[in-house]
């Protein structure tokens, strides 16, 4: 009975407010509505990959979306004239407060899933320099890998 009481009261208190407040009212109520249905935005299914692979690897990336677009930008930082494995990771680093290995990892796990070409560049040896990946020859250090000539 008091429900009935209590709903009867706000039908007369919207019904003697002016017609501008009304209006605002069933605005801000429709807006309301659509943004609580709204479809949430989906990540691509290389960006959820690359945030299970970076889960698996126990690497701490904090926020999803930060960690996707870092993840994007290493193959530009790559692209880069001069750019190598271990300038990005060392960019990497220096944005995410990460350790020398975990941006390492971070970063070879975004060369993985974001740029498979710069991958088989890579690879294949068409990249100068590459500190920092064992077994390379530019890598100080590192004598290569035994029994494997020119490498």
């Amino acid at each position: 009975m008091k429900a009935l009481v209590g709903t009867r009261k706000f039908v007369w208190l919207c019904s003697h407010q002016p017609l501008t407040v009304r209006l605002l009212a069933a605005t801000a109520g429709i807006l309301t509505a659509a943004a609580a249905f709204a479809a949430p935005a989906e990540a691509s299914p290389v960006d959820d990959d690359f945030i299970d692979a970076l889960n698996h690897a126990g690497v701490n990336f904090g926020e999803p979306g930060n960690a996707m677009s870092m993840g994007q930008s290493v193959c530009s930082m790559l692209a880069k004239p001069g750019g190598n494995i271990a300038a990005a990771a060392q960019q990497v680093r220096g944005s995410n407060g990460m350790s020398a290995g975990t941006a390492k990892m971070f970063t070879t796990i975004a060369i993985q899933m974001y740029c498979p070409t710069m991958l088989a560049d890579i690879a294949s040896g068409k990249m100068p320099t590459v500190p920092g990946m064992p077994g390379m020859g530019g890598t100080p250090g590192m004598g290569g890998i035994p029994g494997m000539g020119g490498l």
